[in-house]
């Protein structure tokens, strides 16, 4: 349970660093659309729900959004604290509701804020993802530290 525990929590950093990736391509592409073919970014263009797709890096907001943001880090974020209660991880049911917590955070209140507060909550969207990169990765080492601590063998942090 431990290596699957280990493996979830190092999962949900990996997915972070797709976000960004994700996130990252969605923009340079879409600035290259506008700029390279004329394209325009409208509130028709934002409220089309229908239309084709504009541009190739627009995927990227997809898996940002939809598949990697709404679907996959929730339910492995969600496995991991179930997992959590059964792995026996020193703190492990804390870091894994720590990594919940920061996912409810990062996927409902952060993107609310934004649409209804102002669009300066986005910034802490990113800072909240760097934070819950730290803090899975470090449950994943937490995991990966203790079968050496019950051999007797140095822990390193």
């Amino acid at each position: 349970m431990r290596t699957t525990y280990r493996f979830l929590a190092n999962a949900i950093a990996v997915l972070v660093v797709v976000q960004a990736g994700a996130i990252a391509w969605a923009f340079f592409g879409l600035t290259n659309w506008i700029q390279n073919d004329n394209g325009v970014v409208d509130k028709a263009l934002l409220e089309c729900t229908d239309c084709e797709q504009q541009f190739t890096a627009e995927w990227g907001f997809a898996i940002h959004m939809f598949f990697n943001g709404i679907i996959l880090i929730p339910l492995v974020t969600l496995l991991l604290l179930i997992v959590s209660f059964f792995a026996k991880v020193r703190g492990g049911v804390a870091l894994a509701g720590a990594v919940f917590g920061l996912v409810v955070l990062q996927v409902v209140v952060l993107p609310a804020l934004s649409r209804e507060v102002g669009s300066g909550f986005g910034a802490l969207h990113g800072v909240n993802a760097l934070l819950l990169m730290g803090v899975a990765m470090m449950a994943g080492k937490r995991a990966a530290a203790e079968p050496a601590a019950a051999t007797g063998q140095p822990v390193t942090a």
